[in-house]
């Protein structure tokens, strides 16, 4: 059994009813392959929802439980479907190293050392990868080279 890894865009985009993003995730649903998130994407994917579907700044919802969208668990029960990998000092070692080839952002650098480290394909919307994950060799799913 393979194993791929979701990045935070695909989820996202999901959840947004983007029907690419539903038609790859369904494909991959239904062929053999693992799912994995990290806790970067989880942390990502509750954050930026918290405000798509509060309609107001996540920040602001901190403290007050009763502004908490509904939808919110449903996020919290489909995350919990995917397989879980943890971040640890390796992981953290690759995304060191790709911060200085390429520039990348501290999470998007975490989530394909995860990748990296792993042995992942990842799954994404996001054309920030094209670049450091070619050169690194991380097939990507999800978006054009």
């Amino acid at each position: 059994m393979k194993g791929v890894f979701l990045d935070t865009s695909i989820l996202l985009e999901h959840f947004k009813g983007n029907p690419k993003a539903k038609d790859i995730l369904l494909r991959l649903m239904d062929s053999d392959v693992v799912l994995f998130i990290n806790p970067i994407v989880f942390s990502e994917v509750v954050y930026l929802l918290l405000g798509f579907y509060s309609g107001i700044s996540p920040r602001s919802l901190k403290g007050k439980p009763e502004k908490l969208p509904q939808k919110i668990d449903l996020v919290f029960e489909a995350l919990e479907e995917y397989a879980f990998v943890e971040l640890g000092e390796k992981t953290s070692h690759i995304a060191k190293d790709l911060i200085r080839k390429y520039a990348m952002l501290p999470n998007d650098a975490l989530i394909l050392a995860t990748c990296m480290e792993h042995g992942f394909s990842l799954v994404t919307l996001d054309d920030d990868f094209k670049l450091p994950a070619g050169k690194e060799g991380v097939p990507l799913i999800g978006v054009r080279a």
